[in-house]
């Protein structure tokens, strides 16, 4: 054989031995998902350590750029601002500091800048407070804030605008966790005033003393607001009539389903095209219960408790005792060690977690008292440890290296919800439509995440907390079913966490829909659309009325494409105490070429009608201010 004939024979002998790494190669490029996410701190710079959270992402276009900032709730210490600039998040200067619950953003008084309304929270009951008020400026200064000393005080929770009687002035929906036995005082409903720019009007529908948390949503598509009120022993539904008057129709929309408890949020989502809003309920325990749960395979065990004394007296460890993101809330910080009663020493400020690892000799025995409120960590022997204490505010923590299951606390199964809305009243379609979460969940964002024409759900998972675990994520299949989709790279990564709230929106104006969401006793998480389809989209984004005399908030787009009718609102979120911004109006169309209508229908009664020719972009409607 010629040393031409070998050379030839060698070079086939090596490209079958590589043949199976090019295929397998080329089909795990074909394989890739069409649909997933991933973070990147160069775009969002979040806070790396762990803090209690509260709520959503309140989104908005703050200093009126053309992109969406958001603020992000630090419970009990501040409120975070990033600013986006062209799609990359910057850090702005804190200006809502301490205890916070609702937001809500909007021009209400006309003069072309944005206002920030913010519920502070009641300090545990004690210190009950009024609404306050800033304005942002279109360079990013902030005024000084204003309090409406004229508004009621209370344990505050819930602040909506709205406009009940559709005549364009905004009035605000306020929630309360009231006194015992003050129930009927929950639920505050201000309208516009020239002298006071707000005044009281009266009381609206209640059910119990949890039932704090809200959603707007127009069950009757008459076009006047309703709400749905939750957070107890049951939910509630009111409609909106004329001339701000309300009425609780629960008995007639919801039927059984008004005994659905533990609700933590609902979304509006018209999964089926068919021009109603259906709804989405997620559902976990009250915050206040204890908790305890054990990751088998990586040996960690996860305590919480609140109010109550807890012990945990049988945790056997191989090595030292090592801790992560312990968190314990004012009041009641101290961390006590071993028979002495050594006092921790923090290095880090008390809002945050804390880590740290004890040896064996600096924990040993246990004291005699422990009396005085605290955690206390002690060395028994025989490599097991105990932790006690009791603390009035959150307390918890991930201990690793745990080699025995210790006793833990099962979390109840509290199946999540999905309501069609029938004529306006509502009916439970959960497993038909193939949802199957029985675990407890905590929040929803609705989005075409795929941009094939239908709304799906990304639902944030409660419990697990000695876990790291993938969130949920549902692909609407053309309102027929929603099927559960893994591997879209959505992961909770920090332990010691729990899920929170979560929201949709095109931060980088891609086209596609990207995700923030957060964990309690965890961090703010944005996560980026990575969508790989040739699917259509159209965004409206959503200004004044023609006259300008009316904000977009609770505007209305009606489109219609490929046979389907598409709805979308402006304010609409899962949030249940606070109000964002978000104009852009987003509208997966899959492979629908032309828009046959277009129709945007502020508070008012002001319509505007759009020209959509060019898709996969943004189309202003409406006036700016």
């Amino acid at each position: 054989m010629n040393k031409n004939n070998i050379c030839y024979l060698t070079l086939a002998l090596l490209a079958m031995l590589m043949l199976p790494s090019f295929i397998s190669a080329q089909n795990d490029d074909n394989n890739m998902p069409e649909l997933s996410f991933s973070e990147d701190k160069a775009i969002f710079p979040g806070e790396e350590r762990s803090r209690r959270k509260f709520d959503n992402a309140v989104i908005a276009d703050l200093d009126q750029d053309g992109y969406m900032d958001m603020l992000l709730t630090e419970h009990s210490r501040r409120v975070e601002l990033f600013w986006n600039n062209k799609g990359v998040f910057e850090r702005g200067e804190p200006f809502i500091f301490g205890d916070t619950h609702g937001i809500a953003i909007g021009d209400y008084n006309g003069d072309g800048l944005l206002e920030v309304l913010v519920q502070p929270g009641g300090g545990d009951g004690k210190n009950p407070r009024k609404l306050r008020a800033y304005t942002v400026n279109l360079d990013r200064s902030v005024s000084e804030e204003k309090e409406f000393k004229h508004f009621k005080a209370s344990r505050g929770r819930a602040v909506k605008f709205i406009d009940g009687n559709n005549d364009g002035n905004l009035g605000l929906l306020l929630t309360a966790f009231p006194p015992k036995n003050q129930n009927d005082k929950a639920h505050f409903l201000y309208l516009k005033d020239e002298e006071q720019e707000f005044k009281f009007s009266k009381f609206l529908p209640y059910a119990d003393r949890f039932n704090d948390r809200m959603t707007y949503v127009d069950f009757n598509n008459d076009n006047i607001t309703d709400m749905i009120f939750y957070g107890g022993s049951k939910v509630i539904a009111v409609q909106g009539e004329a001339n701000n008057k309300f009425t609780d129709v629960t008995e007639t929309v919801l039927g059984d389903l008004t005994n659905t408890n533990l609700t933590t949020s609902v979304s509006e989502i018209d999964f089926d095209n068919d021009a109603d809003f259906d709804l989405f309920l997620t559902r976990s325990k009250h915050a206040f219960d204890a908790e305890s749960d054990y990751d088998t395979e990586n040996k960690r065990f996860y305590f919480f408790a609140r109010r109550e004394p807890f012990k945990h007296d049988s945790i056997k460890i191989k090595g030292d005792f090592k801790i992560e993101n312990l968190q314990m809330a004012f009041p009641h910080f101290d961390v006590f060690i071993g028979a002495k009663k050594k006092l921790f020493k923090r290095k880090l400020d008390k809002h945050g977690h804390q880590d740290f690892t004890l040896t064996q000799k600096e924990a040993e025995g246990w004291p005699e008292d422990t009396s005085k409120k605290g955690l206390y960590i002690g060395y028994l022997g025989n490599d097991y440890w105990r932790i006690e204490g009791f603390t009035n505010a959150p307390t918890s923590g991930v201990i690793h290296n745990v080699v025995e299951k210790p006793e833990t606390i099962e979390l109840k199964n509290l199946p999540a919800k999905l309501l069609e809305n029938q004529n306006g009243t509502f009916v439970d379609v959960t497993a038909k439509l193939g949802i199957d979460i029985s675990e407890q969940t905590t929040s929803s964002a609705v989005g075409d995440f795929n941009n094939d024409g239908w709304s799906d759900l990304y639902i944030v998972r409660y419990g697990h907390s000695a876990s790291q675990i993938e969130q949920f994520l549902y692909l609407n299949d053309e309102g027929k079913q929603f099927k559960r989709i893994e591997g879209h790279g959505i992961v909770r990564e920090e332990v010691g966490s729990t899920g929170m709230g979560a929201d949709a929106f095109d931060y980088d104006k891609d086209g596609d829909l990207d995700i923030i969401y957060a964990n309690e006793r965890g961090r703010w998480h944005l996560f980026t659309n990575h969508l790989k389809s040739d699917n259509n989209y159209v965004v409206v984004n959503v200004g004044n009325s023609p006259s300008g005399k009316v904000t977009p908030i609770g505007a209305i787009l009606t489109l219609k494409a490929g046979g389907n009718i598409y709805k979308r609102v402006v304010g609409a979120t899962s949030s249940y105490f606070s109000h964002p911004l978000n104009t852009n109006l987003h509208i997966g169309l899959g492979t629908s070429t032309k828009i046959d209508e277009a129709e945007v229908l502020w508070s008012n009664g002001e319509k505007q009608s759009l020209d959509i020719v060019k898709l996969n972009t943004t189309y202003n409607v409406g006036k700016s201010n």
